[in-house]
C-alpha cells in the first residue's frame, strides 16, 4: 500500500513538471496572446472620446412664511360661509400641494418646451428631475431640495428655477381657483335657498288671502242675515201696524169720528186733567186722537212703503260693516303685492351675504406656495477614470485565457498520441 502511495505522489509530481514544461514551451504564445490583447484594450481605450463633464444643479426651498398662510386664508368671511368644515389651509396643506405640482412631469414638459430648453440642450430630453424631502433636524427646518444632472448647468439651472417658479404660480392658482369656486358654489346656494323662500313666502301670501276671503265671505253672510232678519222683523211690525190703524180707522168710522180731535187738547181749562193726562203717558185710542181720515192715510202709507230700510237704524252700522269687509285693506295690500321679499329676515341675510360674496376678488398677491431658500447652483460631478483599470483587467485577463488555451491544447495533443498508439 505504501508502493502505491509513492507511486501516486510520483505522477503528480510528473504531472507538474510536465504542466510547467508545456507553459515554458508555449512561453512565446502566452506573451503574445496577451500583449496582443492588452494593446488592442490600449487602442479601444485611446479611442474612446471624453465624456463631458456631468455637473449637479440643484436649487433648495422651505414651506410657505406665515403671512403668504393669512394673506390665502384671509377671506375670513368665506370660511364661515363655505358649506364645508375646516377649510383653513395651512401651510403644510399648500407645501403638499405644490410638492405633488412640482413633481408632475406634465409641468416639466411644459416648462421645457415653452421655455425653448430643447434648443438650448441640443435637442436633448427632458433632464431628470428628483426631490430630496427632509426632515426637521431639532426643530429647525431644513431646506427641501429639487436636483438634476447635465452637461450644461447654467442652462438646468435656469430650467429648475422656471420649474420651481412656474409650480408655485400652479399651486397658488389652484388655491385661488379653489376659492373661486367656493364662491360660486355658494351663490348658487344662496340663490336658490333665496328662490325657495320667495316661493314659501309667495304661497304663504296666497294662503293668507285665500283664508281672508273666506273670512270676510262669511261675515259677509252673517251681516246678510242680520240684514235679512232686520227687514223682516220691520215688514213685520209695519204689517202689524197696518192692521192696527186699519181696525181703529174702522172703529172711528162706526163711532163718526172723521176728522182728528187734536185741536181739543191744550185749548181750556177744563182739559187741564186730559192734558197732564196725555203727557203723563196716559193712551188716548188712535181712532178718537186721529181719526178715520188720518188713519186712513197712515195706513196708505205703510203699504205703499217700497223699502223699510230707513226706518231700521241697526242697518246704518250693519252696512258699515258689508263697507269695511269689502275694503279690506289688509287684503288689498296682500294682492297687490309685487315682491315678497321684504318680509323675509332670511332672505336680507342672504341678499347681504350676496353682495358680501360679490365683492371678494381672490388674487395671488402676497402669496407663496413655498420659500426659495437657495437659487439653482451647480457643482461638477467626480468621475473615476475607467481606462487604467480596463487596461488592466484586459492584460490579466487574456493572461489567464492563454493559460486556458495551451491547457486545451496539450489535452487534445495527448488524446491524439494515445490514439495513435492504440492504432498500433
Amino acid at each position: 500500500m505504501n508502493n502505491d502511495n509513492s507511486r501516486q505522489n510520483y505522477d503528480d509530481e510528473i504531472d507538474l513538471r510536465q504542466l510547467f514544461k508545456s507553459l515554458k514551451e508555449r512561453s512565446r504564445f502566452i506573451v503574445r496572446f496577451t500583449g496582443i490583447v492588452t494593446l488592442i484594450a490600449i487602442v479601444y481605450v485611446l479611442s474612446l472620446t471624453d465624456k463631458p463633464t456631468q455637473y449637479k444643479v440643484e436649487t433648495s426651498f422651505l414651506k410657505p412664511n406665515v403671512s403668504s398662510i393669512l394673506n390665502l386664508n384671509q377671506n375670513t368671511f368665506l370660511k364661515e360661509t363655505a358649506s364645508t368644515a375646516n377649510t383653513a389651509n395651512t401651510a403644510i396643506s399648500v407645501f403638499n400641494e405644490f410638492l405633488t405640482t412640482l413633481n408632475s412631469k406634465v409641468l416639466h414638459k411644459k416648462v421645457f418646451i415653452d421655455g425653448g430648453y430643447r434648443e438650448k440642450l441640443g435637442n436633448k430630453g427632458i433632464p431628470l428631475i428628483s426631490i430630496t424631502i427632509n426632515k426637521h433636524k431639532a426643530g429647525i427646518e431644513v431646506p427641501h431640495i429639487l436636483s438634476a444632472e447635465s452637461s450644461n448647468p447654467d442652462v438646468v439651472s435656469e430650467f429648475l428655477n422656471e420649474v420651481v417658479i412656474a409650480a408655485d404660480k400652479e399651486t397658488i392658482n389652484y388655491f385661488i381657483i379653489n376659492q373661486k369656486l367656493k364662491i360660486t358654489n355658494r351663490l348658487n346656494e344662496i340663490t336658490t335657498k333665496r328662490q325657495l323662500l320667495l316661493t314659501k313666502l309667495k304661497q304663504d301670501r296666497l294662503s293668507q288671502i285665500k283664508r281672508i276671503k273666506e273670512a270676510d265671505n262669511q261675515k259677509l253672510q252673517e251681516i246678510n242675515n242680520k240684514i235679512d232678519a232686520a227687514r223682516l222683523i220691520a215688514k213685520t211690525e209695519r204689517m202689524n201696524q197696518i192692521v192696527i190703524l186699519t181696525n181703529a180707522a174702522k172703529l172711528a168710522a162706526t163711532l163718526g169720528i172723521t176728522d182728528n180731535n187734536l185741536n181739543l187738547f191744550n185749548n181750556g181749562k177744563n182739559n187741564t186733567n186730559l192734558n197732564i193726562a196725555i203727557q203723563s203717558g196716559t193712551n188716548i185710542p188712535d181712532w178718537y186722537l186721529f181719526g178715520e181720515t188720518v188713519l186712513l192715510e197712515m195706513v196708505s202709507s205703510l203699504q205703499n212703503r217700497t223699502s223699510d230700510d230707513p226706518y231700521i237704524p241697526e242697518l246704518v252700522l250693519l252696512n258699515n260693516q258689508i263697507n269695511e269687509v269689502n275694503n279690506n285693506t289688509l287684503l288689498q295690500t296682500l294682492e297687490q303685492r309685487l315682491d315678497d321679499s321684504p318680509f323675509a329676515t332670511k332672505i336680507s341675510q342672504l341678499d347681504i351675504e350676496t353682495i358680501q360674496l360679490e365683492s371678494i376678488s381672490p388674487d395671488s398677491t402676497g402669496i407663496n406656495a413655498m420659500q426659495l431658500y437657495q437659487a439653482a447652483t451647480s457643482e461638477i460631478i467626480p468621475t473615476r477614470n475607467t481606462n487604467r483599470l480596463l487596461i488592466g483587467l484586459a492584460f490579466i485577463g487574456s493572461f489567464i485565457l492563454s493559460i486556458l488555451l495551451i491547457f486545451l491544447m496539450n489535452a487534445f495533443k495527448e488524446e491524439d498520441v494515445t490514439s495513435i498508439q492504440k492504432g498500433k
